[in-house]
């Protein structure tokens, strides 16, 4: 064999071994597969849980013992004159059928009539409490209403408005009872405007 014909066979021995070693690694070789894609999904957010708390606290029932405002019937004592304001006593009996008892100051407004709005600013305190006042049945209790004169104000601070009564929240209680008083109020409110005063109940009327 020549020598040329030597180097063409090793040169195909060659060619054959690196096909064969290519091929191998292409099939063996996980590497060499052909690579894949995928969607990435969309993971829903993470929801932040919190512990429930105590539930917000609640108002305390009313002391039982306390008059509500069924149980009473509200007049108008005898009226006095003052400077420039009127006095007004505001009498509570007992018209239940047990003892209650009345203690610290009645909510009072003018109102435009017995189930109609407010009008003005309510009353104001004055003075101090006097404590609890047992009421037994057909017992009375005593308020002092101290109601200005409205005219004193002038007109661009009160805006005088025309008056039913009053609506009088006794002590302690959610339920108000009507006594007709026609006047006349200040429908604006302000510093400047105090258009009614009214002290804690005591006992008597």
């Amino acid at each position: 064999m020549t020598r040329n014909r030597i180097a063409a066979v090793l040169l195909a021995t060659t060619a054959l071994t690196l096909a064969a070693c290519s091929n191998s690694d292409t099939e063996g070789n996980p590497t060499a597969a052909p690579a894949t894609t995928t969607t990435p999904t969309t993971e829903a957010p993470a929801v932040e849980t919190t512990a429930a708390g105590p539930p917000p606290p609640t108002t305390a029932p009313d002391d039982p013992n306390t008059c509500a405002a069924t149980e009473l019937m509200l007049t108008a004592g005898q009226t006095e004159g003052a400077a420039g304001s009127t006095i007004i006593p505001l009498v509570f009996t007992n018209i239940g059928g047990r003892t209650c008892k009345l203690d610290g100051f009645p909510g009072v407004s003018y109102v435009a009539q017995e189930n109609g709005p407010e009008v003005g600013a309510p009353a104001t305190r004055s003075g101090a409490g006097q404590g609890p006042v047992e009421l037994a049945s057909d017992a009375k209790a005593t308020a002092q209403v101290r109601a200005i004169q409205v005219a004193n104000y002038p007109p661009e601070l009160c805006d005088p408005t025309p008056v039913a009564g009053l609506r009088v929240f006794p002590p302690n209680a959610y339920a108000s009872l009507f006594l007709p008083l026609p006047g006349t109020g200040c429908a604006k409110t302000g510093p400047e405007v105090n258009q009614l005063e009214v002290t804690a109940v005591v006992a008597g009327g």
